[in-house]
């Protein structure tokens, strides 16, 4: 399998961190978490590394 683009990366993250946030059934506990995970990911990948 081909190794996923920075931006396709990012597609992914954004759409990941959409669905647990409307995720009705999740606790808002476990809502953040997932959140919080997400978004560290999601900044790693958007980093501009110099």
């Amino acid at each position: 399998m081909a190794q996923l683009t920075k931006k396709e990366k990012a597609e992914l993250l954004a759409a990941a961190m959409k669905a647990i946030s409307e995720q009705k059934g999740l606790s808002p506990e476990a809502r953040q978490r997932g959140l919080e995970i997400l978004q560290q990911a999601y900044r790693k990948n958007t980093a501009v590394r110099s």
